[in-house]
């Protein structure tokens, strides 16, 4: 098991202040700007291997093919839960409105997206893997008890961070997709392919083809 990086508390109390001045100013500069420096810093001091964002053709197709297979299914659930509680539309409206998705244009959005889904997964996925030389251990796709655990965790502490927002989708939506993308760090042993599947979910159901364009 790899120790919890000192950095990781800083990042889950920057990501709980970034969702609150979301919730008060609408911006998600915040998330981009201290998102970066704590990449950077987790980065150099070893907490997480540049290793670890190494690419490979392997983790490019498993990462693009996991990303386009996660917003069909998406969209998929997302209509067989809205035909039977129609008030999940309503309520997924709202959270796109808390997101101000609308106040940018679509390439600052997708800028925006990219840079901020690279930060959470070096800051809320890099923790599983931890130094190169940690991570190497992974990528077999077996999972022990502990392993398991810990996904679950990170997953808590990344859904946590949304409080601000209090929106109950969105927490949801954190802990489940945090879980997901955890999974895939501590199979792969990298984390190019979390943030590819991370990436492409967001702008697949952001901007691309928006969960808010169903009648």
């Amino acid at each position: 098991m790899t120790p919890i990086p000192r950095l990781a508390p800083i990042a889950s109390i920057a990501w709980l202040l970034g969702f609150g001045v979301l919730a008060r100013w609408g911006t998600w500069l915040p998330f981009a700007f201290a998102g970066a420096i704590l990449t950077v810093l987790m980065l150099r001091t070893g907490a997480v291997g540049v290793e670890t964002l190494r690419p490979s053709r392997r983790h490019f197709a498993i990462g693009v093919f996991t990303g386009a297979l996660m917003v069909l299914l998406t969209h998929l659930a997302y209509a067989a839960v809205a035909a039977l509680v129609p008030s999940v539309l309503p309520a997924t409206r709202e959270l796109f409105w808390l997101l101000n998705v609308e106040g940018f244009s679509a390439p600052e959005r997708a800028t925006l997206i990219v840079v901020i889904a690279s930060c959470e997964e070096v800051l809320f996925r890099g923790p599983l893997l931890g130094s190169g030389r940690a991570a190497r251990k992974f990528g077999k796709w077996r999972f022990e008890r502990p392993h398991l655990s810990r996904v679950c965790a990170w997953a808590a502490a990344y859904a946590l961070t949304t409080l601000p927002l209090a929106s109950p989708l969105l927490t949801l939506c954190a802990f489940v997709c945090g879980g997901i993308w955890g999974v895939l760090a501590v199979a792969t042993g990298s984390l190019t392919v979390p943030i590819l599947v991370h990436a492409i979910w967001d702008l697949g159901v952001l901007i691309v083809w928006p969960l808010t364009t169903r009648p």
